[in-house]
């Protein structure tokens, strides 16, 4: 299907917006107005994601895309976010948002809300695919490879914080354990977060994040990113 039409794209940095994104770039012939970073202080957010999001502005950078990064205070986040993409869809002329939902229902009836309410199309590529199948096809076939900067599940123990998902055996490793402990392989609920280093769109430049890693005793933790250093050459 050839939609032609220009977007937003809900954008994170994580894997997920970004293959949603190039998806309907690539297959679908649209084109990107706008990449839409919402920052919300809340740790607890269903919505949104909030790990290294002020990293976006790098990819936006290397894609030569413009970029926009709202924050919002949080107490009534759809309202918040519905009043963000109105104001940028009105800045652009975008006609539909681009989101990279999987399995979450409560993403996904949201964001059709929002885009239904301000007469845009919602475009959600990766939605009801199968999971194991979205990670292959991310890493695989789309060439998009990605740093862990959040581990929430067990199994990701804290040797996981920063590691490189970037081959198939990668793939195949994080697939076994998802399998063992029964979380999703694509971090869907929350179980793991990812900060993309390497894309077909960054131009034939790696990104390589420097930080810390943070955890808890509890069994959980999130690769703080302080600076990231770029390498050229294709990979």
């Amino acid at each position: 299907m050839i939609y032609m039409g220009r977007f937003l794209a809900l954008y994170t940095g994580g894997k997920d917006s970004h293959t949603a994104m190039l998806i309907a770039m690539k297959d679908l012939g649209m084109e990107p107005s706008l990449l839409l970073t919402i920052i919300t202080p809340r740790d607890d957010s269903y919505l949104l994601h909030t790990i290294n999001t002020r990293w976006a502005g790098i990819h936006a950078s290397l894609m030569s895309i413009p970029i926009k990064i709202a924050k919002i205070d949080g107490h009534n986040e759809e309202d918040e976010v519905l009043k963000v993409i109105e104001s940028s869809s009105r800045e652009t002329g975008a006609d539909a948002i681009v989101t990279g939902g999987i399995a979450s229902m409560y993403q996904k009836k949201r964001f059709d809300k929002i885009a239904r309410s301000l007469g845009l199309d919602h475009i959600a590529p990766l939605w009801g695919q199968d999971q194991e199948r979205v990670l292959k096809l991310e890493v695989l076939e789309y060439n998009v490879k990605f740093s862990i900067v959040a581990a929430m599940a067990m199994g990701l123990t804290e040797e996981w914080l920063g590691k490189m998902i970037e081959n198939k055996e990668d793939v195949e490793i994080l697939i076994r354990l998802a399998k063992k402990y029964m979380f999703s392989p694509v971090g869907e609920g929350g179980e793991y977060e990812s900060f993309v280093v390497s894309s077909p769109l960054f131009r034939c430049k790696r990104l390589i994040p420097v930080g810390k890693k943070v955890w808890f005793s509890t069994g959980w933790g999130y690769y703080e990113i302080h600076d990231i250093r770029i390498e050229k050459g294709c990979f």
